[in-house]
């Protein structure tokens, strides 16, 4: 910006969603100039009590820039969205839905193009997500990747837009005090903007759209798509048409004319939308009940939102339910990307990435979340250290499994600790006693699920008006009867928004596991203000303070010892409360937000390919254990693939879909 006094207002309508509120705001502030900024109005519109507490947690966090508006009962979006503009004042106010993460320098750019342009009255970005102007994340990039290409393709070029986008729209002052608000005849939402577009097109502005400019758009994350939305949008559809069909069928004209979609994917070349990935991380099966999946994920999503390329390469899915703020690779035989470094995820990715590393000569990481020595009842044991062995570097979740690692196997390694998402999950439990006792079975032996069972049959021969949540993962699983207290069954898997509202309602948690890396769900306990009693499985030492925010159980195959735990803490309140209050302190150790930044200089440290000496039966095991794709292709195709860099992009894209026609046959 050439006039850093120049401001924009961020109005952010807001009805539930916390997960997203969260991205959200942390997208915006990570990649958006403080000095750019002026106020952002959470728009609170008589939301739930953990996304009202959410937003106070972001409060606190941003200070006062953040203003919390908090409606007494639902206005619906548009009522809801005018409520804030009123507030504004700046020269340039920006409508963000919840559900929309920001880019590195969205609002600069967006407002620079109305600076440049003083006729411009409102401008939206390209999205992944937006009716007319979607432009889908390319495999292998991340929604900040996409805007890095669009910007270093189409700086400064913005098209006419036949519908603006409502869900990131720039709107100038002086078109706000010459047309006014949203029309509120749009009800709860869907419309509005375009009506408001074409009433300020009528007072002689125009509506962009800027192609240099990318962000993420979730959509329908508040009301989802009910048969109520869906007779909405028909309705407003209806109005809008009545009001304004004459002059959107011209535009519409005009718009496929000069259309900008169309445009971008005229320009961008197969080499433009080839990934060329930083670190890639390998997780061969994506699936909703694994701690490891997630915690790589979201690793990825906090990476992608700071601009840092990383990704993922995977072989199958599995409903997992969490957001992906990029795309992807999927791993087959024709898979084309780049990657400067790979990063196994389990003992196992190691081996099976092996190959693709010396292919590429690039250099391996091992990211260790347990100690895997233990995983499969020991009897991977050679495994894994050979996995050590064929690393190129390691990077672990605790100084347990740093010095474990060292003191059997002399390997060296880099601890980041696990964080978690505090402005989510932090809650301040306001009950006086303990009366709510959560466990979950994780359908995994080293877990202790085996325990769980005696440990509530005894809880309520000894107990009487407790509530028990139990989470488990598989309909087989026979849940003891209870007579004096009351059993939530609670099959899974579940969400993470699900089980953090679980976690709110927790007093105690109980762990059996007998052997964690870290104990990712015990820190998030205490956090959302419950008090846990754990086994003493190593890696929760990172954060477990014993008779300060937890009770430790050290014999741990002794269900009797969790109950007597358990009655420990139900029968002394106050020392209940007192560890409750502790355990809250521990938020400022290990925000999420800021682990990111260790994990991108970690990422960024250089480290080269080395080629290591095996003896033969190392050599047996990694070609037992390892894994290509390419080895089942047709031949011709690594020949291709060499001739690539001198084939123009058209040929290449032609040959391409011809070779998979043909290997579709082949197989």
């Amino acid at each position: 910006m050439k006039n850093v006094n120049i401001k924009c207002d961020v109005v952010i309508p807001i009805y539930n969603a916390p997960d997203w509120v969260k991205l959200c705001l942390y997208s915006l502030f990570v990649n958006t100039p403080r000095e750019t900024l002026g106020k952002v109005y959470l728009m609170n519109d008589n939301s739930d009590e953990l996304t009202l507490e959410c937003m106070q947690n972001l409060k606190e966090k941003y200070g006062d820039i953040v203003e919390i508006i908090t409606n007494e009962e639902n206005l619906g979006f548009v009522k809801n969205s005018n409520k804030g503009m009123k507030l504004t004042g700046a020269k340039y106010v920006l409508l963000l839905n919840s559900d929309c993460l920001l880019s590195k320098n969205t609002i600069p750019k967006l407002m620079n193009h109305m600076e440049n342009d003083s006729k411009i009255g409102l401008i939206s970005p390209v999205s992944n997500n937006s009716a007319n102007t979607s432009l889908p994340m390319f495999e292998g990039f991340g929604f900040t990747q996409m805007n890095e290409l669009l910007e270093r393709e189409f700086k400064g070029k913005v098209f006419d837009a036949c519908t603006i986008t409502g869900n990131c729209l720039m709107i100038s002052r002086k078109c706000i005090d010459k047309v006014g608000l949203l029309d509120e005849a749009y009800g709860m939402g869907y419309g509005e903007e375009t009506d408001y577009q074409f009433k300020a097109m009528k007072l002689g502005f125009t509506a962009k759209l800027a192609i240099d400019t990318y962000v993420f758009h979730k959509a329908e994350v508040s009301f989802g798509r009910s048969q109520k939305t869906i007779e909405r949008i028909e309705k407003n559809r209806e109005l809008f048409f009545s009001r304004w069909g004459k002059e959107y069928d011209e535009e519409a004209r005009k718009y496929a004319e000069n259309e900008p979609m169309e445009y971008i994917e005229k320009n961008l070349s197969s080499e433009d939308r080839k990934s060329n990935i930083h670190t890639l991380f390998f997780l061969p099966q994506i699936i909703q009940n694994a701690g490891g999946c997630h915690t790589v994920v979201d690793l990825v999503n906090y990476l992608v939102i700071n601009g840092f390329n990383a990704n993922i390469l995977y072989e199958e899915i599995y409903d997992y339910m969490e957001p992906m703020l990029f795309t992807p690779i999927r791993w087959t035989f024709d898979s084309d990307f780049t990657a400067k470094q790979i990063v196994a995820t389990v003992w196992i990715s190691t081996f099976r990435v092996f190959k693709l590393v010396k292919e590429k000569k690039v250099p391996l990481i091992n990211y260790i979340q347990g100690y895997e020595n233990y995983f499969e009842n020991g009897g991977i044991y050679n495994s894994v250290i050979l996995a050590n062995k064929m690393a190129d570097d390691r990077l672990v979740v605790s100084t347990y499994l740093k010095k474990k690692i060292k003191e059997f196997f002399d390997y060296d390694s880099t601890v980041i600790s696990n964080g978690i998402n505090v402005d989510l999950i932090k809650h301040k439990n306001t009950r006086k006693k303990p009366c709510d006792i959560t466990f979950v079975m994780r359908g995994n032996m080293m877990k202790g699920d085996y325990l769980i069972p005696d440990i509530i049959t005894e809880l309520d021969k000894r107990t009487k008006g407790l509530n028990i949540n139990l989470v488990y993962m598989s309909e087989y699983i026979e849940i003891p009867r209870v007579k004096n207290n009351k059993i939530n069954k609670i099959l899974g898997p579940i969400s993470r928004m699900d089980m953090i509202r679980i976690l709110r309602e927790t007093d105690i948690y109980v762990d059996t596991s007998t052997n964690e890396g870290f104990g990712l769900i015990g820190l998030e306990s205490i956090i959302a203000g419950a008090v846990p009693v754990m086994s003493d499985s190593f890696g929760i030492h990172e954060y477990f303070k014993e008779g300060i925010n937890g009770l430790l159980v050290s014999r741990v195959n002794d269900s009797q010892n969790y109950v007597s735990k358990i009655l420990e803490l139900i029968e002394n309140p106050t020392s209940w409360e007192k560890m409750r209050n502790e355990g809250s302190k521990l938020s400022k150790n290990f925000d999420y937000d800021d682990r990111v930044q260790e994990f991108i200089e970690f990422l960024n440290k250089s480290r080269k390919y080395k080629k290591k000496e095996f003896d033969i039966q190392e050599k047996i095991i990694i070609e037992e254990r390892s894994h290509m794709p390419v080895e089942f292709r047709p031949r011709g195709i690594s020949i291709v693939r060499k001739l690539n860099k001198f084939i123009p992009s058209f040929i290449r894209d032609f040959l391409k879909k011809v070779i998979s026609w043909l290997y579709s046959l082949y197989v």
